[in-house]
C-alpha cells in the first residue's frame, strides 16, 4: 500500500481509506523492505494499491523498481481511475514493464471515457482467468475493470463506536473479499489490510483495545523464525482467529450499497 490517502470516501473500505490520511511510502524505503523479504521468501505476485496509488508521486519508481527487483513476478496495479487523465501513456508504460495486471476499480462513471479510449486504441484479446474477465495485451499485460456493487463493512457501528462482530472465523472468511490479499505495511506482512491497519485505526479513535484483543495481530517481520513463517504461509487462503472480527453473510447490516455511499473527498 504505497499510500493510504484516497480521493474517494467509500463506506466499508477495507483499507480504512475513507478516513483522511497524509503522506506516502517512498520507493527507497519500500525497496529496502522488499529486499529484506526477498531474502526469506519468493514473491510470485506483488500488488501496488492504496488508498489511490496514483496520489503517490513516486508510483512510477515503484512500478519500475519492483520489476527490477522481481523480473519474473506478476505486478498488479489497482487504481480507482480518477487521476488517469493526468497519465495518458500509462497503459503503454504498463506494457513496457510487462506481466502487469492493470485494474481499474470503477467506483464512479468518471472513468468510462478512459476505458473506452483504451479499448479502442490498444490491441487486446478478451480472456477469462480464474473466473475474472480481462483483456490481454502485448508483453503479457492485462487490463481489468471491476465495478463493485456492494462493500462489506468490517466492524459494527461507526469509527467512534467500532466493535468487532465476533463471528465464527470460518463463516466470516467465506464472506471475505481479501482471502488471498496479505498486506506489506511498515516492513511487516499481515493476513489482510483490515487486520494490518486495525490497531492504528482503533488508536486513532481512542477505542479500547481490550474488546479487540482476539483480533489484533502484529503480523510477521523478516526477523521471524522459520516456524512462524511456515505457519503464516500455511494459513494463506485459510481462516484464522482474527477473521472473527468481520461479519458473515448473515449480518445484513454490514452489506453496503456502494453507489449510495461513495463520496468525493
Amino acid at each position: 500500500m504505497i499510500t493510504q490517502v484516497c480521493n474517494l470516501s467509500c463506506t466499508g473500505c477495507t483499507n480504512y481509506s475513507d478516513l483522511e490520511h497524509k503522506g506516502y511510502v517512498r520507493w527507497d524505503e519500500g525497496k529496502q523492505r522488499l529486499e529484506s523479504w526477498l531474502e526469506r521468501i519468493e514473491i510470485p505476485d506483488f500488488g501496488i494499491i492504496g488508498g489511490e496509488p496514483l496520489i503517490n508521486p513516486q508510483w512510477r519508481r515503484w512500478l519500475y523498481g519492483i520489476r527490477e527487483l522481481m523480473p519474473d513476478s506478476q505486478i498488479r496495479f489497482t487504481t480507482n481511475g480518477l487521476l488517469l487523465r493526468k497519465y495518458p501513456d500509462i497503459i503503454n508504460e504498463m506494457i513496457e514493464v510487462g506481466n502487469v495486471v492493470f485494474k481499474i476499480t470503477a467506483h464512479t462513471d468518471d472513468v468510462d471515457e478512459f476505458i473506452r479510449k483504451t479499448l479502442a486504441t490498444q490491441t487486446f484479446e478478451h480472456i477469462e482467468e480464474y473466473g475474472i474477465k480481462r483483456w490481454r495485451g502485448a508483453n503479457n499485460m492485462r487490463f481489468q475493470i471491476n465495478r463493485p456493487e456492494r462493500f462489506i463493512k468490517t466492524y459494527r457501528g461507526t469509527y467512534e463506536t467500532m466493535r468487532p462482530y465476533r463471528s465464527v472465523p470460518a463463516l466470516a472468511f467465506d464472506n471475505c473479499c481479501q482471502k488471498t490479499c496479505p498486506l506489506l505495511h511498515n516492513g511487516r506482512i499481515y493476513k489482510c489490510s483490515t487486520a494490518g491497519l486495525l490497531r492504528e485505526t482503533l488508536e486513532r479513535f481512542n477505542r479500547p483495545l481490550v474488546e479487540w484483543q482476539d483480533y489484533l495481530h502484529d503480523g510477521i517481520d523478516t526477523d521471524c523464525n522459520d516456524l512462524e513463517l511456515d505457519m503464516f504461509i500455511t494459513n494463506f487462503g485459510q481462516p484464522a482467529i482474527i477473521c472473527g472480527q468481520c461479519p458473515t453473510s448473515n449480518d445484513i447490516e454490514s452489506s453496503i450499497m456502494h453507489a449510495d455511499t461513495v463520496l468525493y473527498k
